[in-house]
């Protein structure tokens, strides 16, 4: 039974070989379900019992099946020898997150902490979209080859199975208060949108997904059909769709003539998403890398929670690096319809991973397309 308290309860079921237990813990209540250190952590410190998350089964309550350390599956032996070829461990691992779309742990070396990422594979369907949470180790591999120092450079990948070793890349640009920081991001992260303008093919063979307007503007019509986000809105809502979609598509059109060139989007560039390391920020989490309208990485960049990222100083350098392609007046006019098409696009890629994912992460996806889908209706 689920007690409401002022915190969240969370019912954590331990399925180990000798009998069941089940363990109810207390965190606050803006706690999100993949983020399992901190319920791992409180289990150990409670109840002095070492497991993992196997999967999140219910979020209200919040309920996880766990596996005893113990008793791992099969798949954590392959992936620690795996790991053990590259770094050598100098304390036990932590295991950071677990939900449909990827597995993170944490491991100690004499070099600092390295993280393992498991990514969720590839849909069967080959009309689909590539699935943007399956393509990140090639992505930086072949990134990180080409420019060096820009995007962070993988300990090791195995592209087959979808793993990631990376190195700790710092604190995220989120807690820093420094403009000057926050300057020196987006001029970067302008740069090296701007070194892959020229070649779209050489993204394309790195696996990002083809995202331009042509595309947008295509994925335009399946948003306009019956699917998983328009039927959880409301009739008033779905009226508005028909002259929505048209305003967008004069959008897509007028982003398109302004000229700034269509090349290399994170996806998801949000402060949280960017880590600072002696002076030097670097984006990380490119799982959702696509060659799309550079702009339309602003719309996630821009949040209520970091004011630093609405700053018109840190916009205005981010600017200054296009101008080659168009005048300041009609960038800031390209920042608007970004920011527009910028729900439609975040939109289709929630509607996209909804189709891979199941129980509560499929859940807590349509919670973020109904966000999105909103902002695209107003």
């Amino acid at each position: 039974m689920q007690l409401h308290l002022e915190h969240t309860l969370l019912h954590m079921e331990v399925r180990a070989h000798v009998a069941q237990q089940v363990f109810t813990l207390e965190l606050a209540d803006d706690f999100w379900f993949p983020d399992v250190e901190p319920v791992l952590q409180m289990l150990r410190e409670q109840f002095g019992v070492e497991a993992v998350v196997r999967e999140c089964v219910s979020e209200d309550p919040v309920t996880y099946l766990l596996d005893s350390i113990d008793e791992l599956p099969e798949w954590y032996d392959e992936v620690l020898r795996w790991i053990g070829k590259h770094v050598t461990a100098t304390g036990p691992w932590v295991q950071v997150k677990a939900w449909g779309l990827s597995d993170v742990l944490r491991i100690p070396t004499a070099a600092g902490d390295v993280y393992f990422k498991a990514l969720s594979q590839a849909s069967n369907d080959p009309g689909a979209l590539p699935f943007l949470f399956a393509h990140e180790p090639r992505f930086l591999q072949r990134a990180s080859a080409d420019r060096p120092g820009e995007v962070p450079a993988p300990i090791a990948i195995d592209e087959s199975r979808r793993w990631l070793l990376l190195p700790d890349l710092g604190t995220p640009l989120g807690q820093e208060t420094d403009v000057v920081l926050w300057i020196d991001a987006v001029r970067n992260h302008a740069r090296l949108q701007r070194s892959y303008a020229g070649d779209p093919d050489r993204l394309l063979d790195y696996s990002c997904a083809d995202r331009r307007l042509a595309v947008l503007d295509t994925a335009l019509d399946r948003f306009l059909e019956p699917n998983k986000l328009t039927r959880r809105l409301s009739p008033d809502d779905l009226a508005k769709l028909p002259d929505r979609a048209k305003q967008l598509r004069e959008a897509i059109a007028e982003l398109a003539e302004i000229g700034v060139p269509e090349t290399l989007l994170h996806g998801d560039l949000h402060p949280r998403n960017l880590a600072v390391r002696d002076g030097k920020v670097l984006a990380f989490d490119w799982t959702d890398a696509a060659l799309a309208h550079p702009f339309l990485d602003l719309v996630t960049f821009v949040e209520k929670r970091s004011p630093l990222s609405a700053d018109p100083r840190v916009r205005d350098a981010y600017l200054a690096e296009w101008e080659e392609y168009a005048t300041p007046s009609e960038l800031r006019r390209a920042v608007h319809l970004a920011e527009e098409l910028g729900a439609l696009y975040q939109t289709i890629t929630y509607l996209h991973l909804i189709d891979h994912v199941t129980g509560p992460s499929r859940t807590s996806l349509l919670r973020g397309g109904d966000v999105w889908t909103q902002k695209l209706l107003t």
